[in-house]
């Protein structure tokens, strides 16, 4: 069996100064998104919390915060953890949408999710990540306990680091991080946990769940034809078990028993199963003209078979020396699964170790009815509980009694309409030793008793409930009554049946206990008291747990430990479904080994009527028999000698009610439970039945039939399964055992330098080693009361330091538009691992000494410092290497200027060119064919005209140019030829449809001033613009067609002035 236990409450809280939490923590709303392709490979997911932002890696968690002196960043990098572990987002809780537009990196219509699984962190690990308001909690789960040894945590960039108290607190440059301690839980039941350091790194450790491993023997109806219902069952010497119920009819088989005929009414009927459940060695009736229920059985030291119930036949088989032959009887009473009229009177009984022979007989009681709790009942069969206890010299018996004349030796008298009986008979029940009522003004019942041997001195213990105020002596632990009912147990001189103390334990609602157990040395090793004794009851409260080291807080069933002296209470821990205070089963067995171990037997669910719970949500173990259960089953536990569990299980069929109608099955001093059950009624054969060939694989019923189970919750001897934290490490580090050391109280560490160590668990143990060398480490482990043993033996590899070198080389383009960068390996290279870190906010981690390469945001030139850490992870150090890298942005456009002077002589030009980037500049007056000149800034004779010239800007540290093409206009120089046009046709042909002046006279004018004139000498158009184009119109519209004269005046851009007339047609004709 594995027991699931996982690490929960890892809530990391980050604590910055008040104006930083407000900006980090203000978000509107926080969720996870998993990476779609927008972050580097390495994330897996993330979490913006305002300004914070929390990285989920394959291998870690980095925290990036927002501070006034720039980005922190740190990382929790979990040591050894699995690269190829993936994430598993929960289903989205809103409908909100995310878009990611991060240069090449883009991922749209992204949703937000409160949780999330990082799976196969470590081999059989997974990490559950959550968001709770504004914290961050992670929970480690694992199947196996075992595997979370391997989970351990460091922590890169930060300043200080220490546990105190219940934190791990980790200093930041501004503020710091608190990681609350892990509760560890098995299931749903906590068990405490630590934080420890070793070197640079931090683990958490919880106690590990120890396991069991049943033997399940065998499961078998009785086949009876007759409705057979199933109540009680114990075992003998040779590991056969006898199971006790009633039968309603002559179709029970019977084979070598005492009777064979079926007496009347109800019988009680029995059967001796062969100790692998594929036959029987006998089966019998017993009983008389009327009804009768068998409560308890218990095989005497020889082998007989004794027997207590209830009886209400006048002739119930008796011997001659019967103590009391004759029924008493009593008022009509109901029994649970019998209606008794007239009431019935106790009756014990022997049968030899075959069943085949009564060897004893007798009835007890008095006018009223005796044998049935028929007041205080809890659950349906509880009518019909006691026990009977049987040694060499004497039977003991508890049950309850109606009768106020019942003929007790001791106490006689009748507090209230019902009492609790203790008794004592002889071995062949032929004479009563002692007898005593027990209880106070109320009403009061026995349900299960124990013997303890102590101080030379024979105790019965008893345990019941009651609803009496003056049960409890004077120094008990709880002196006084809680609630209606409560719980409450009694030591007897079991010789003579003297009160030794007694004790209430309950709250304000109905408590009660139902069986009590005992063992020496398992006490011992439980308490630390030989003599005390656990009992197991049910409280609709649910009580406060004392002392316990696996609890399920306040549910409805409960174990506790309390001193023979009843003044103290050792240990009390709940378990059951956590629906309330509604009792799940009704206990049918209990017991405790030799070695601490507490087993326990019981059933719930619908058959259970009186207003109690059913089976759902029960603890059970990963490797239970049966994990599902219908709500109406049996369930077994096993518990260390700690409390905790080690083995819980579910056992019925799948829509079968499995119940008994009372009484009491027995674990035997093996962990074997022999277990009586009334299954398959209504007719159906669910019960699971085992091996295939077993004795009757079918109810042979119309309704119940009485079946017997026997699984071997098989004590364990002493077991190793160490592993060291690791198997390599440096001088000057701690080697540390981990693992699982099951039922271990002494143990012997040989640490293979001469050093050996005694301790109580090798578990946690710890040693420094001087000198590097190879160890064999030999672990020794007794379980001292058990008396078993386990040896392992470990190999540990302690080193000298070897200082890491980060000798990588830096492999880049500063011109690659990728933005690619590699570090590569040198001989010189030297580490157990290398971290890396980009400069841009991502990070590498890695075990192998292979390139390392990375992508930079295209949008994002630099510059970046590079910084790679290589470590020694067994000796902690590190040594460190930055490069800065810059990439070159592309070539700029090209702009340029033109300045033309054309008063010089001849005219000259001066060109200028700039563009980003570039680092040379070439000039072609005359096309690229022809010689450049080389500058960014040129000048150059020119000529009247206009020019193009082409210059060429060249990036020559990445081999990249550009070309423009420059045109500039030079003036005229000799304004003389300054030329008016003579014509021109404005018919919209686009031919000669302006009258404008050439470029190079434009260009070389400083100012005009042109008049046009009729021939009647009115001035129609005038301009001072030296670049005018007229179309032939006036202010009062077009012109017509004719000769025109104009005046022109004149200045140059070199000074001359000047002035000329002429005529001008306009022709619009074509």
């Amino acid at each position: 069996m594995q027991s699931l236990r996982y690490f929960s409450g890892l809530l990391i809280v980050l604590l910055f100064p008040a104006t930083l939490l407000s900006q980090a923590l203000s978000g509107s709303s926080y969720g996870l998104i998993a990476n779609h392709g927008q972050w580097h490979d390495d994330v897996v997911a993330a979490v913006n919390m305002g300004d914070a932002r929390v990285w989920v890696l394959h291998d870690g968690l980095r925290f990036a915060m927002a501070l006034d002196s720039g980005i922190w960043v740190s990382t929790e990098r979990f040591v050894d953890a699995n690269q190829s572990s993936h994430w598993e987002s929960d289903a989205s809780e809103t409908s909100q949408v995310v878009n990611f537009h991060l240069g090449k990196r883009q991922a749209s219509g992204l949703t937000l999710a409160q949780g999330g699984w990082l799976r196969n962190v470590y081999p059989g690990v997974d990490l559950r990540i959550s968001v709770q308001g504004n914290q961050f909690k992670t929970t480690w789960h694992a199947k196996q306990s075992e595997a979370l040894a391997r989970v351990r945590s460091q922590w890169e960039g930060v300043n200080r680091q220490s546990a105190y108290r219940d934190e791990l607190r980790l200093k930041l440059p501004a503020g710091s991080i608190h990681v609350s301690m892990p509760a560890s839980y098995a299931k749903e039941a906590l068990v405490k946990s630590t934080w420890r350091r070793d070197g640079k790194q931090w683990r958490m450790h919880a106690k590990r769940a120890t396991v069991i491993d049943p033997i399940y023997r065998f499961s078998s109806f009785s086949g009876s034809t007759s409705d057979n219902f199933g109540y009680t069952a114990t075992y003998d010497a040779m590991g056969r078990t006898w199971a006790g119920g009633t039968a309603f009819g002559s179709q029970y088989p019977t084979s070598n028993g005492f009777q064979s005929i079926f007496g009347g009414a109800v019988d009680m009927a029995f059967m001796l199963f062969a100790g692998d459940g594929l036959s029987i060695i006998s089966s019998t009736y017993v009983g008389g003209s009327g009804a009768e229920q068998p409560h308890s059985m218990m095989v005497a030291p020889n082998g007989d078979l004794v027997v207590m119930g209830t009886s209400n036949s006048s002739n119930f088989p008796h011997t001659s020396q019967s103590w009391d032959s004759t029924m008493a009887g009593g008022p009509a009473t109901n029994g649970g699964g019998t209606q008794f009229n007239p009431g019935p009177d106790l009756v014990l009984f022997r049968l030899d170790s075959t069943g085949s022979q009564l060897l004893g007989s007798t009835y007890a009681g008095g006018s009223g009815s005796d044998g049935i709790n028929a007041i205080i009942p809890m659950n349906y069969g509880d009518q019909a509980r006691g026990d009977v206890l049987v040694t060499s010299d004497a039977i003991y018996a508890v049950s309850s009694t109606q009768s106020a004349d019942f003929p007790a030796t001791l106490d006689s008298t009748l507090g209230g309409s019902q009492d609790g009986l203790i008794m004592q008979w002889s071995p062949f029940l032929d004479s009563l030793n002692w007898a005593s009522l027990v209880g106070g003004s109320q009403l009061d019942a026995c349900f299960g008793a124990t013997l303890v041997d102590h101080n030379n001195q024979k105790v019965l213990a008893v345990v019941g409930a009651s609803t009496s105020d003056n049960l409890a002596s004077s120094n008990a632990y709880q002196t006084s009554r809680g609630g209606n009912v409560d719980a409450w147990i009694s030591t007897y001189d079991a010789s003579n049946g003297s009160l030794i103390a007694s004790s209430y334990l309950g709250e304000n609602l109905y408590d009660a206990a139902f069986m009590v157990g005992h063992q020496p040395k398992g006490a011992w090793l439980t308490t630390g008291d030989s003599s005390a004794i656990a009992f197991i009851g049910l409280s609709q409260v649910g009580l406060q747990d004392v002392g316990s080291h696996w609890s399920q807080s306040a549910r409805a069933q409960f174990i506790a430990w309390m001193p023979l002296s009843l003044d103290s209470l050792y240990r009390v821990q709940s378990f059951g479904s956590p629906s309330g205070a509604r009792p799940n089963i009704s206990p049918t067995a209990f017991s405790m080994d030799p070695c601490g171990s507490i087993y326990l037997s019981g059933w719930g669910g619908l058959v259970n009527s009186s207003g109690t719970g059913n089976t759902t949500n029960l603890y059970t173990t990963p490797d239970a028999y049966d994990s599902i259960t219908d709500g109406s089953d049996f369930y077994f536990m096993v518990l260390g000698r700690h409390g905790s569990p080690l083995y819980a299980t579910y056992f019925g069929g799948q829509g079968s009610a499995e119940h008994v109608d009372g009484g009491t099955s027995r674990f035997d001093p093996n962990g074997v439970i022999h277990q009586a059950i009334c299954a398959g009624c209504g007719g159906n054969s669910l019960l699971p039945v085992f091996p295939h060939n077993a004795y009757a694989t079918i109810n042979g019923s119309s309704n119940c039939n009485m079946a017997a189970v026997q699984i071997a919750f098989e004590q364990q001897a002493a077991q190793l399964d160490l592993q060291l934290v690791k198997d390599s490490l440096c001088i000057g580090t701690e080697a540390e055992l981990i693992g699982v050391a099951l039922r271990s109280d002494s143990a012997r560490i040989d640490w293979g330098d001469g050093i050996v160590q005694s301790v109580t668990s090798p578990l946690g143990q710890t040693h420094w080693y001087a000198t590097d060398s190879m160890y064999v480490i030999q672990v020794s482990s007794w379980d001292t009361l058990c008396q078993t043993w386990a040896s392992q033996t470990l190999i540990l590899h302690v080193h000298l330091p070897d200082p890491p070198k980060a000798y990588m080389s830096l492999v880049y383009d500063l011109c690659d538009s990728t933005h690619h960068v590699e570090l590569h390996p040198t001989d010189s290279l030297n580490s157990h691992a290398l971290l890396v870190l980009w400069g841009d906010g991502d990070s590498h981690y890695e075990v192998m000494k292979c390139p390392l390469i990375h992508d930079y945001l295209l949008d994002n030139y630099g510059p970046f410092t590079i910084t790679l850490i290589a470590y020694d992870t067994l000796c902690g150090l590190a040594d460190t290497a930055t490069w800065v890298v810059s990439f070159r942005p592309p070539l700029g456009n090209i702009v340029t200027d033109a300045t033309v002077d054309p008063c010089s002589s001849p005219p000259q030009v001066s060109l200028n060119a700039a563009a980003n980037q570039a680092t040379h500049y070439a000039w072609y007056p005359n096309g690229l064919s022809g010689a450049a000149i080389w500058g960014q800034y040129i000048s150059l004779p020119t000529t009247v005209g206009s020019h193009d010239i082409v210059v060429v800007a060249v990036d020559s540290t990445c081999l990249r140019y550009d070309t423009l093409t420059v045109t500039y206009q030079v003036g005229m120089d000799d304004m003389n030829a300054l030329i008016f046009p003579s014509i021109f046709t404005p018919n919209g042909d686009g031919v000669n449809d302006w009258c404008y002046l050439p470029e190079a006279a434009q260009s070389s004018l400083a100012s005009l001033n042109f008049q046009v004139y009729s021939r009647w000498g009115q001035l129609v158009f005038e301009t001072t613009d030296p670049n005018f184009a007229w179309g032939g119109e006036s202010r009062t519209g077009a012109l017509p067609d004719g000769v025109y004269f104009w005046v022109a005046h004149w200045t140059s851009l070199c000074g001359a002035q000047g002035d000329h007339h002429g005529s001008i047609t306009i022709n619009r004709k074509p």
